[in-house]
């Protein structure tokens, strides 16, 4: 594949270079001829209009070769959709567990003075896998699963910079997250697990998050 990638740069560098522009209406000065400065200034102009051509012809090439643009700026004013998912299990030393599950969509615009507008959609349960909710008296004595189900539509704001191809949003309520971009800024992505253990309790997070540019 790197042979592949490099033989094809070459015959686009080789071909810019026989497509480079001559130049043309220059005129070559001749031994005892006087210079004129009409002639001494149309030869500037034939070089001029030469070497402005071949800067042309190499900017095209180098947009080609799959420069990466700048990041920055192609976030800055742009709308992302985020589709995230994520989920809690939770031990604790008594034996008792839990159970989390959400997800949703985020709609995420980047304004060009570094603030962050936000609109969320989230689902979620909470259940815990332990029967601890009773009620009743003799036979009509029973117990069920606490169960907890949520759906939330907010909005809120922030603000965000990029580093490299690492977008940092700082959310209004204090949280963050770092999305990793794509080289042509048209995706992001974010995720991870994290294992907790500590105060009787331990527990696992998983969480994944990819977000798509709109169109402008």
């Amino acid at each position: 594949m790197k042979k592949m990638i490099l033989t094809g740069l070459t015959a686009a560098v080789m071909s810019a270079n026989v497509m480079a522009s001559e130049v043309t209406g220059y005129t070559v000065p001749q031994s005892g001829q006087a210079a004129t400065a009409a002639g001494v200034d149309a030869n500037f102009q034939a070089l001029i209009t030469a070497i402005n051509d071949n800067n042309s012809r190499i900017t095209a090439l180098e947009a080609a070769s799959g420069e990466v643009a700048d990041l920055n700026d192609i976030v800055s004013d742009a709308s992302y959709k985020l589709y995230f998912s994520g989920g809690i299990i939770e031990l604790d030393d008594g034996g008792g567990a839990n159970l989390e599950r959400f997800g949703g969509t985020a709609d995420l615009t980047f304004n060009s003075d570094g603030s962050l507008n936000e609109t969320f959609s989230e689902q979620g349960r909470f259940i815990s896998l332990d029967a601890n909710q009773c009620s009743g008296e003799g036979e009509s004595f029973s117990c069920e699963h606490y169960v907890d189900t949520w759906n939330d539509n907010e909005t809120g704001g922030g603000s965000w910079s990029v580093t490299g191809q690492t977008l940092n949003v700082t959310w209004s309520d204090g949280g963050s997250e770092a999305f990793t971009l794509s080289s042509d800024g048209k995706i992001i992505t974010s995720g991870g697990g994290d294992l907790d253990e500590g105060d009787g309790t331990s527990g696992l997070e998983t969480f994944v998050a990819v977000g798509v540019r709109l169109a402008d």
